[in-house]
């Protein structure tokens, strides 16, 4: 009678263990993953190639002419971003086809600038991948001009200074690609060219430039995709 007792005092101490158990509160399983999308940022070093067309407009003694023609070359730069406000420095080098020419009772005259190049400031808007900017410095170009007076040929070359001032377009198609077009306008400032022995004329050139162009940029992301739980 006793060995049945505590069996049965036993099997309910069981029952009821195994039923208090199951009232205590399971621990919750960790949350799912949640992956933050990567900053598309402009910040970062980037370099490329340009190609476009120029037209100019030379002033040589009292003629006026235009020069014309195809301009590429390369570039490279470095953005920094402030929120949405991008800004930076660049430079290119660029060859050209820019030549023009005009005749004079039996005088004729021509103008070409073999090569240009710049370094200048940009600031902008920027838009998530998209780029609006303004940009501004210093030009160099080298300019030659040619008098062909029967039977004398006399040239002048030189290597000019001047201001340079446009705006642009970029859009980044990819974290480390993007595409731009670009206008800008440049002046090479008054100056005198001399043809020895026929003495020296003032002269001027000033152009229009509108390119297109495509960029790596060493950058894109501002940091790795981030996972928080």
């Amino acid at each position: 009678m006793r060995h049945l007792l505590l069996g049965s005092v036993a099997a309910f101490a069981l029952v009821a263990g195994g039923a208090q158990a199951a009232d205590l509160p399971r621990r919750a399983a960790p949350p799912a993953p949640v992956y933050v999308a990567p900053i598309f940022t402009w910040t970062g070093f980037y370099v490329g190639a340009q190609i476009g067309g120029g037209w100019g407009r030379t002033e040589f003694g009292g003629l006026t002419y235009n020069a014309n023609g195809v301009v590429g070359g390369l570039h490279a730069g470095y953005n920094l971003q402030f929120g949405s406000i991008v800004a930076g420095v660049e430079g290119d080098i660029e060859a050209t086809s820019l030549k023009g020419s005009t005749s004079f009772a039996f005088a004729s005259f021509k103008t070409t600038a073999p090569w240009q190049g710049s370094l200048r400031a940009r600031l902008g808007v920027g838009f998530d991948r998209a780029l609006i900017y303004v940009t501004g410095g210093v030009a160099f170009a080298g300019i030659k001009h040619e008098v062909f007076i029967p039977p004398f040929a006399l040239s002048n070359s030189s290597t000019r200074t001047g201001w340079t001032l446009g705006g642009g377009v970029e859009y980044a198609f990819s974290p480390t690609w993007s595409i731009r077009a670009e206008y800008r306008y440049t002046d090479y400032g008054r100056y005198t060219a001399s043809f020895f022995p026929f003495g020296a004329a003032n002269t001027r050139f000033k152009e229009n430039a509108v390119r297109v162009g495509l960029s790596y940029r060493f950058g894109g992301f501002a940091g790795p995709v981030v996972a928080k739980y």
